[in-house]
């Protein structure tokens, strides 16, 4: 069994999620254009600033004696899940995808900063360039069994499109050491959202992954 197979394994205490609103419940959304979207209507696009049909509710409904590692949420999709993350630049914004995916697949409080994984990727656009990011580190997980706790992008180039980073974690024991979670087939493009404050240079990332 590979190290990204995850049949027979515990499953992980209940995550850090929020629940989509019911089909035709009403939806709060504030329209003023606070980011600027680097997705696919390009750099100075405006985007509508909308909670995306998540229900508002007390976190600590969703989310009793979680502990989380990173700045990121899970968003329940139809058949899926969606990454929601932040940060104060987009590059951490990118890092806490990649921890939090890992924290999707395993607890990461069981995982020790014992070894160092290196990344480096390009493309052809910031979407395209997210993608490859996680994938890469997905793709290691899947070949090595490598599993990040905390990652660093230690060059990111706006005009070339390309990311190095180093992730900081160690190999994939499973009921052994690590807990096993949930399997991530793929990243996909679907609703893929990277909004970007052109004053504060703070920004968030939606993200759904195929499990």
């Amino acid at each position: 069994e590979g190290p990204g197979e995850m049949d027979g394994g515990e499953p992980l205490p209940q995550r850090r999620r929020r629940k989509k609103a019911e089909s035709g419940e009403a939806r709060e959304c504030d329209r003023t254009p606070l980011h600027t979207s680097v997705g696919e209507k390009g750099v100075g696009a405006q985007e509508d600033r909308c909670d995306g049909g998540v229900e508002k509710k007390d976190e600590e409904e969703w989310f009793p004696d979680q502990k989380i590692y990173g700045k990121y949420e899970y968003l329940d999709h139809t058949a899926d899940v969606q990454f929601h993350t932040w940060g104060d630049s987009l590059p951490e914004a990118m890092e806490q995808q990649v921890v939090c995916m890992f924290s999707y697949i395993t607890d990461l409080g069981t995982v020790e900063e014992v070894g160092e994984s290196d990344v480096e990727v390009s493309a052809h656009d910031m979407q395209s360039l997210l993608y490859a990011f996680m994938d890469e580190f997905l793709y290691q997980f899947s070949v090595d069994g490598f599993v990040a706790r905390r990652v660093t992008i230690t060059s990111f180039d706006r005009e070339t499109w390309k990311i190095t980073a180093k992730g900081f974690g160690e190999k994939f024991q499973p009921r052994v050491k690590h807990p096993q979670g949930t399997e991530i087939k793929a990243i996909t493009y679907s609703a893929m959202q990277i909004l970007e404050d052109e004053d504060s240079q703070k920004a968030e990332i939606f993200v759904i992954v195929d499990i």
